[in-house]
């Protein structure tokens, strides 16, 4: 009880020093780091709920035409390995025995004709990430982690890091098809040398392996594209309700700042071209001018970044 006591008051001692000596150099860093910061706005137009679904929307359609994809092949691929299991069950080691030779011949001629299909979706799912959601907050944890670095205590700063993030994970549930002409060919070799255990186990073997493919989607990307949106549609219906444009476009180039800031495509020039392209709808809205083409090439500019930004990681 002791050690972990001890252990307790070391681990506030140094969090306690971490922050002192942080609250000095975030006043120096912020006021650099701030230059071009753009102002959070106390309030959104438009409501923050409505927000929220509208980007989880978009993520359900993507996750709808990533399902769509799965094709009737990879369905039939399962449906045929399962029936290979049920006939080994059954006792009927020869009709396995020609149904898997079958099969791996309809699956070398699928995959020399797609090779595309060697890694095949069965499933995918998202999960939604929001752990940060201000630019003063992102930069005081970053403050904390160098201090943390500097003196060495490397898990201290890597604790403090991990919750820097913002974001939408979209995990896709693999089949890795290429493996399964090899394996059904283990499976017909155990049959025929009558170990029919075995080829049962080599067959289940291949269903149940699995990839995940994790795609990584900025929050705060997302929030700021459906900003934008908004922005277009009060424009295009009321040209007088200036203000309102106004806090969208704000709140975008706030958000685009936030993904920056987390280190979502870090150094990508790209988030300059857009922060110089809602600089210059802005001056459009406020000259009250008609700046439809202005905001479909944004929203085009931002769709693009959006990909472009997603990470992949398997």
């Amino acid at each position: 009880m002791k050690t972990i006591v001890s252990k307790i008051a070391t681990v506030f001692l140094i969090a306690s020093t971490m922050v002192a000596c942080a609250q000095e150099k975030t006043k120096s860093s912020a006021v650099e780091k701030g230059k071009n910061t753009p102002v959070k706005e106390e309030t959104l137009a438009m409501d923050k709920q409505v927000l929220d679904i509208r980007v989880l929307e978009e993520i359900q359609k993507e996750i709808v035409k990533r399902k769509i994809e799965i094709t009737e092949k990879t369905l039939q691929t399962i449906a045929n390995t399962e029936n290979l299991i049920i006939e080994i069950d059954k006792g009927n080691v020869d009709v396995a025995i020609d149904k898997g030779k079958e099969l791996i011949g309809d699956l070398e001629v699928l995959l020399a004709k797609d090779p595309s299909l060697a890694l095949i979706p069965i499933n995918v799912a998202y999960q939604k990430e929001e752990l940060v959601t201000d630019i003063k907050s992102v930069r005081e944890a970053v403050d904390l982690a160098e201090d943390a670095m500097d003196k060495g205590y490397y898990r201290e700063a890597s604790d403090i890091l991990k919750d820097l993030r913002s974001e939408i994970v979209i995990s896709t549930y693999m089949l890795p098809a290429a493996t399964y002409p090899d394996a059904i060919k283990a499976s017909v070799i155990a049959l025929e040398e009558n170990k029919p255990e075995e080829a049962k186990a080599i067959l289940l073997t291949a269903l149940n392996t699995i990839v995940i493919q994790t795609e990584i989607v900025p929050l705060p990307v997302l929030n700021a594209e459906q900003m934008i949106i908004e922005a277009a549609l009060i424009d295009a219906k009321d040209h007088s309700r200036v203000d309102d444009v106004l806090n969208l476009l704000r709140n975008a180039e706030y958000q685009l700042q936030l993904a920056e800031e987390l280190g979502y495509g870090k150094k990508d020039k790209e988030y300059k071209a857009l922060a110089k392209a809602i600089k210059e709808l802005k001056k459009s809205v406020e000259d009250k001018k008609d700046s439809t083409s202005k905001f479909d090439a944004l929203k085009k500019q931002i769709s693009n970044f959006k990909e472009k930004l997603s990470l992949t990681k398997d």
